[in-house]
């Protein structure tokens, strides 16, 4: 199978991250995979198609999506079509593929994605991610009335219509997609978790770690890592951090960045400069060893949500076998992993300090359940998020097409 995988965001070096993870899983079972990256920062030789690894890659200059406002983003999405078209037929027209892999947020991709599928005469499937515009919405960048929300759902419609088939991320996604959707026929939208490739846990370092970092010894060490932006709902996180100083002997521990990555970093240097540290976003080699030496994964969203949000973390955390302190709207079905599926965590409503502080003491005074809830974590990423899993979903998909 031919394969056009079009991303959002992809490492330069093919390697690390869901996106990539499943383009090389894809490629070791025998498909020939072509990924089309939407990139900022592309240079010369990176937008000319090259083999990077197992797959071919192709990097799109855009404007910015990543650590800017709403209106900048929106803009860059708004030329994103025009551009990703003129580079596709510039540098792979020639070419024949028989299946359009494609994600979103960003909902003004279909154009790009209906103008492959007629020109390459193949179906398409969509990664649903974030529910666009809803969480906008959500979060006050514009309301149901404006003409943002107006323009950018009636783009949402066309893309789901578009899509031969959508894939979300969880079943409250998919119920959530086709209460709001409802001319949309139930068989199109399937379950499509997120996965990534299983690698061994990373050995932990812990004295060399406490040693480089002015760690306390037989601290518990909180992870907040990833994207910082304000759908982490950052002010709530680190005033509840702020209440562990002290006798809990509670570390925080923040890797990233995003558009709130800059107070979380002044945060700790002027609030907890003895109990917190704040690294920049990391290759994901060296986060992979940083990380496996936490003890806890932080999990944070914002109250106001009411769509269903599946944090892309939680499988980091789970490949570290590492505990999950989560801190949730009440609309997400994410509770009923960590709580009842995975049994892999504790977790909060968002917005309810008190809870939240609660379950962070549990977790820091007591190891053992830090290491039997990590380990189910880990166990159930190996039987349920393993990249394998998706790679069987699209071959199945393309096996019963005429």
């Amino acid at each position: 199978m031919k394969i056009l995988q079009i991303s959002l965001a992809f490492p330069k070096s093919g390697v690390g991250g869901i996106d990539a993870d499943l383009a090389n899983a894809l490629a070791k079972n025998g498909h020939d995979v072509t990924v089309v990256v939407l990139d900022s920062d592309a240079t010369d030789e990176e937008r000319l198609p090259r083999k990077v690894g197992l797959i071919s890659m192709l990097r799109v200059k855009t404007g910015r999506v990543f650590n800017v406002g709403y209106l900048k983003k929106g803009l860059t999405f708004l030329s994103i079509p025009h551009v990703v078209r003129r580079e596709i037929a510039k540098h792979l027209g020639g070419r024949e593929f028989d299946l359009i892999l494609f994600e979103a947020p960003p909902v003004t991709l279909w154009p790009v994605v209906k103008w492959a599928m007629a020109r390459f005469k193949c179906p398409s499937f969509l990664m649903q991610k974030d529910i666009f515009p809803q969480n906008a919405v959500d979060l006050g960048a514009f309301g149901r009335r404006s003409l943002p929300y107006i323009y950018f759902r009636r783009q949402e419609k066309m893309m789901l219509k578009t899509a031969t088939r959508i894939g979300c991320m969880s079943r409250g996604n998919v119920e959530y997609i086709l209460k709001h959707n409802p001319w949309l026929p139930r068989k199109k939208v399937v379950l499509f978790p997120n996965t990534c490739e299983l690698r061994p846990v990373a050995k932990r370092d812990r004295a060399a770690f406490e040693k480089s970092c002015g760690i306390p010894e037989n601290a518990c060490v909180f992870l907040f890592s990833g994207n910082m932006g304000k759908p982490q709902n950052v002010p709530f996180l680190c005033s509840c951090m702020e209440k562990l100083e002290g006798g809990e002997n509670a570390y925080f521990a923040a890797i990233g960045s995003g558009t709130e990555s800059g107070y979380v970093k002044e945060f700790i240097e002027k609030r907890m400069p003895r109990n917190g540290r704040f690294f920049q976003k990391l290759p994901i080699d060296e986060y992979n060893r940083l990380a496996a030496n936490c003890d806890v994964g932080i999990v944070s969203l914002d109250p106001r949500y009411t769509i269903p949000n599946y944090p892309s973390k939680t499988l980091s955390y789970m490949e570290l076998s590492m505990p999950i302190l989560a801190s949730t709207d009440m609309c997400t079905d994410y509770r009923n992993l960590i709580e009842d599926e995975a049994v892999c965590g504790l977790w909060s409503p968002a917005g309810d300090a008190e809870k939240f502080v609660k379950n962070a003491r549990v977790l820091a005074g007591d190891s053992a359940l830090r290491e039997r809830l990590g380990r189910a974590g880990r166990e159930y990423l190996e039987k349920h998020f393993d990249v394998s899993m998706s790679v069987k979903i699209l071959e199945d998909f393309m096996a019963v097409r005429p």
